[in-house]
């Protein structure tokens, strides 16, 4: 009996990361995540006891919605070195970009030199609005 539990455990763990990883550019609360799988063999508080092991992992990022208040979770994939660069997100649309940027690399070297201030790329958000939501404003 008890492989079936860790079995059915590596289960809902790989339903919680299938729904991550099929949003990689989005950010979720545990309640929206909680939301998402009501459908899936997945109760919320194994969703929190996960979501606290993947953060452990470093398989997904914890931070702060754009209020300060909102604790939001997202997918990092290993494969765009999400470790390495910043991101942009889009306060229209919740989109998540990647910022493989050279000019970004010179802001956090300047700024860890001039201001004692090492930034942690991997959970540095810039909050903005993209160029499809910035067009829809000016259509409106």
């Amino acid at each position: 009996m008890k492989n079936e539990k860790n079995i059915y455990k590596t289960s809902q763990r790989e339903i919680l990361l299938g729904f991550l990883r099929a949003h990689p550019d989005e950010e979720f609360s545990t309640e929206e995540i909680t939301c998402a799988l009501s459908g899936e063999a997945i109760g919320k508080s194994t969703v929190y006891r996960l979501i606290s092991k993947l953060c452990e992992d470093g398989e997904i990022l914890r931070t702060r919605g754009e209020n300060g208040k909102k604790i939001l979770y997202r997918y990092i994939d290993k494969t765009n070195e999400c470790d390495e660069h910043f991101h942009l997100k889009c306060r229209g649309c919740g989109k998540i970009i990647h910022l493989d940027c050279e000019l970004m690399d010179e802001l956090k070297t300047h700024i860890a030199g001039e201001h004692g201030f090492r930034l942690d790329p991997k959970s540095t958000v810039i909050n903005g609005v993209c160029a499809e939501c910035e067009e829809k404003e000016k259509e409106e």
